[in-house]
């Protein structure tokens, strides 16, 4: 959990970045965990900024503007190039409510702390199991999905 914290932590802290807008909505809907790379970036198009998170992992974060709350996503890559999970980042402290919003989406609770939730369930496209991790830190809320597979293997 606390690998699944850090890297919370650090798309709170890039929250803040500039550049230009480079993904949207709907581009962001036809996403799904373990795309390649490739397929991923012809549908966002080229990130905003990118960095390696350690332990194999790579991150290219996109700037979101015109949908607040959400300001910022990210894409979670292994060291093979596929998306292994993806971040939103919104502002405000919406955790309550993004968490009754996958419960309704037919997640479950698999566990409260006091600043995140973890919760488990099914991609409403691919069907593929995810684990959703959301954190609450300086007035943001990041939304981070994992592939169960591989939130399982990295962070159990």
């Amino acid at each position: 959990m606390k690998k699944i914290l850090c890297l919370c932590l650090f798309f709170v802290m890039v929250a803040t970045a500039t550049g230009a807008p480079a993904a949207d909505i709907a581009g962001l809907d036809r996403v799904s965990v373990l795309m390649p790379k490739s397929k991923v970036l012809s549908i966002l198009g080229p990130p905003d900024e990118t960095a390696q998170l350690g332990g194999g992992l790579n991150v290219e974060i996109y700037r979101i503007v015109n949908a607040m709350p959400l300001v910022r996503s990210g894409c979670i890559y292994d060291d093979g190039g596929i998306l292994v999970g993806q971040s939103f980042v919104f502002a405000g402290t919406m955790a309550g409510n993004a968490g009754e919003r996958l419960r309704e989406l037919g997640f479950s609770l698999m566990d409260r702390k006091v600043d995140s939730l973890r919760l488990a369930g099914r991609d409403d496209d691919t069907g593929l199991p995810l684990v959703a991790v959301i954190y609450e830190s300086d007035g943001l809320t990041t939304l981070t999905t994992f592939e169960k597979g591989f939130y399982d293997r990295r962070v159990k």
